[in-house]
């Protein structure tokens, strides 16, 4: 039969399990439901009536809606297995357009067995109430500039204040900037600076000290010495606070600030101390490599040093920098500090301690580094929480396991398509838990077709013309769009030039749509300009990631939103953690109508054969299973792709494992449906490598046997993975959040 015939031959045989033996002749039946063509069949067949199901058939079709929702997870442990029936179909086209119904059980094709994406009952039942949902409405933003005050009236001077309105466009003081500016000014107590991400803590501790500098009579340069030192946890960060110290710098030239980090060459890092620096930024790890073995760092820090930042506190201690940080502070302490050098400056040195948490190991690191400090916080009371801006618009989507990679896919064309009508440039950050993940999710939506171009080191990835990862796009037009890729397996220079890009990338005639995916390693203090939407593919490890992912969006008074996937069943149970930090409330959207169908059902999805290209008045799922198996046969001929998914999936596990022990309940690796999550990975089966012996061995065995050997096989393979998972974990191993 040819692909042009819109047809499907089908030939059904049933095994033990529906209560009737095989039938003596074969009925070929063609096109209609599936249930149609079952009961027309077994007229033919000379059967007076339907046999009804047996309750374990109920069951299993429960827990294929769910997609391994609460259901599956009730009957895992005596779960039967599918009944026995085959498709034996010449492509794996889906369904024609005018069969509105969906495959309901796999197909078989060239003799590999492969799962249909889509159930004929898509809902999902929730165990969290949907009806807790905020309207789309104005709200006044919480971490906006206030447009009463101003930075002359906290004690900035004029040349500082003329250099951020024309070089830096800031021209109003936020709520902790009004806070602690006259606070630093003064110089008497250390200080604990808590406020949410994106209200300006860079500036709330930069400004004051080039303040108390410009305002010195002494003549200085950047031989008078190093007067604050700044630490961040991680690489990009440092970076972005060494970039607006630089940017400051420009309004007198003389002061002038030096970056110490990993992945640089101390070499040149040393040359630069000689020459001379007044402020020295870094990481722990670094900044302690210097001041063990670098000579002059120490005679820079000699009787000038008056400031220690610690910024980000919450994440320094999370990734256990406290033992470092005690050693930079003890080696601090120990350098001579001559108060009468600079009179305008604290009489000692003054630590200050950032962080958008105060709870936790936060809270240990100010014992350690503060004495006496005043807590500044931008909430109305000191003792509240932190919670996300006022003005950022959380969504949630409860999606199975097998449609996590499609829904991606939808949620992506949906904001595309709306870029489209507009001549900015928009900017997506999807979140993922590991490396290798990242890795495949970049390769799947920015190789699609094969039709890109790179931009910089096979990290940034344009789409060309005939490209059509996303639904939305035509391939008759410049799609406008760059993927992105970042994690902490890439160099230090490969990050920098991508972040770089990333911020930099605009464009004035034709707005693109510009989509990183990445890790936690983008989480923290990271100010990126105009980025509209946040997806949380993978929850985070710790509500604390959360507010910082989040924060990524909705700065400085911009309206963003987010939005979070979940799976069906224990993970629901995340939205109570999260509740508290959301004042405003949530949005829930259904993964199907909201998400797969705007995106799909206008769509004109090629096969990947360019050999038949679906109707365009097909249904949005039959558009979405034919993106799916797309990607399915590309990941089968290209074994680079292959091995990507593999690394993917079994990264992905081994990093469910790894959140916090008081979200196990909620995050259970044994709950996880593994077999629907390698769909995800557009994998047909799960990889050997995470497969126990025993798993091969079963596909060979007696039918009989079938429904006790599937809940075997996958209690072996959780227990391993879960196995393999706690190894990583005690070897420190960081490839999950960077």
């Amino acid at each position: 039969m040819s692909d042009d015939d819109g047809m499907m031959l089908v030939n059904f045989t049933t095994g033990d399990n529906g209560g009737y033996s095989k039938p003596a002749r074969q009925v070929k039946v063609i096109g209609g439901k599936w249930k149609d063509r079952r009961k027309l069949k077994m007229r033919l067949e000379g059967k007076s009536h339907v046999v009804k199901r047996s309750l374990h058939d109920d069951q299993e079709t429960s827990s294929s809606v769910d997609g391994g929702g609460s259901a599956d997870k009730e009957h895992q442990a005596k779960r039967p297995t599918r009944r026995e029936h085959t498709i034996n179909a010449v492509d794996s086209a889906p369904v024609p357009a005018h069969n509105n119904s969906t495959r309901s059980g796999p197909i078989q094709i060239n003799s590999q067995r492969v799962s249909s994406l889509f159930t004929s009952n898509r809902e999902i039942t929730t165990s969290f109430d949907t009806s807790e949902q905020v309207a789309e409405s104005e709200v006044t933003p919480s971490n906006a500039p206030l447009l009463l005050d101003s930075f002359e009236s906290l004690g900035i001077t004029s040349p500082l204040v003329s250099h951020l309105s024309e070089k830096m466009h800031v021209s109003k003081p936020t709520r902790i900037q009004k806070l602690a500016i006259p606070n630093f000014l003064v110089c008497r107590n250390d200080l604990f600076i808590h406020a949410q991400t994106g209200s300006g803590k860079t500036l709330a501790f930069l400004l004051p000290i080039f303040q108390k500098i410009l305002s010195m009579e002494e003549q200085i340069d950047r031989h008078s010495g190093c007067f604050a030192m700044i630490i961040a946890p991680t690489r990009e960060l440092a970076s972005q606070i060494y970039n607006v110290a630089s940017t400051l710098a420009g309004c007198c030239h003389y002061l002038v600030p030096c970056l110490l980090v990993g992945g640089e060459r101390k070499k040149s890092e040393k040359a630069r101390l000689r020459k001379g620096a007044n402020f020295i930024i870094g990481t722990p790890g670094r900044i302690l490599d210097h001041l063990q073995n670098t000579k002059v760092i120490k005679e820079q820090l000699s009787y000038s040093l008056r400031y220690v930042i610690l910024d980000e506190g919450d994440k320094l201690m999370e990734l256990g920098f406290e033992e470092t940080l005690t050693s930079i502070l003890d080696i601090i302490h120990n350098i001579p500090c001559e108060s009468s050098k600079f009179p305008v400056l604290p009489t000692r040195i003054m630590h200050v301690l950032c962080s958008a948490t105060k709870k936790g190991t936060v809270a240990k690191l100010g014992n350690i580094a503060l004495k006496d400090y005043k807590l500044i916080s931008s909430g109305s009371n000191s003792a509240d929480m932190n919670t996300v801006p006022d003005q950022l618009l959380q969504r949630i989507t409860i999606v199975p396991p097998k449609l996590r990679l499609v829904t991606l896919c939808g949620a992506l064309s949906n904001l595309t398509k709306k870029q489209s009508s507009s001549t900015t440039t928009m900017r997506t950050i999807v979140f993922l838990s590991c490396s290798d993940s990242v890795d495949f999710h970049f390769d799947v939506f920015s190789a699609y077709n094969d039709y890109y171009r790179n931009l910089l080191d096979e990290t940034v990835r344009l789409l060309a013309k005939r490209n059509t990862a996303l639904p939305c796009l035509s391939a008759d037009h410049d799609p406008n769009v760059i993927f992105y890729k970042l994690h902490g397996s890439l160099s230090q220079k490969v990050r920098t030039a991508t972040l770089k890009h990333f911020s930099s990338e605009t464009d004035a005639t034709s707005g693109k749509h510009l989509i990183m995916f990445c890790t936690d390693v983008a989480s923290r203090g990271l100010d990126l300009p105009h980025v509209s939407t946040v997806v949380e593919m993978d929850p985070p490890f710790s509500v604390e990631d959360h507010l910082h992912r989040v924060g990524r969006t909705a700065r400085a008074g911009v309206n963003g939103e987010s939005l979070l996937f979940l799976l069906p069943g224990e993970e629901e149970g995340y939205v109570e953690y999260i509740k508290p930090y959301h004042p405003q409330g949530y949005q829930f959207l259904k993964f199907d109508k909201d998400i797969l169908k705007p995106a799909f059902q206008d769509s004109n999805i090629q096969k990947s054969d360019n050999t038949v290209l679906s109707d365009v008045h097909a249904s949005w799922d039959n558009n979405a299973t034919t993106w799916h198996l797309n990607v399915e046969r590309r990941i089968l001929e290209n074994p680079d792709a292959k091995q990507l998914a593999h690394n993917g999936y079994t990264s992905h596990i081994r990093a469910y494992a790894t959140h916090l022990s008081k979200e196990k309940l909620v995050f259970n690796i044994k709950c996880l449906h593994l077999g629907h999550l390698a769909k995800a990975f557009a994998l047909r089966e799960r990889p050997k490598a995470i497969s126990s012996a025993r798993a091969s061995n079963s596909r060979n065995n007696n039918k009989n046997n079938n429904n006790n050997n599937a809940s075997s096989n996958d209690a072996d393979s959780k227990t391993k993975m879960l196995r393999m998972a706690r190894m990583v974990v005690k070897q420190n191993n960081n490839e999950f959040n960077y």
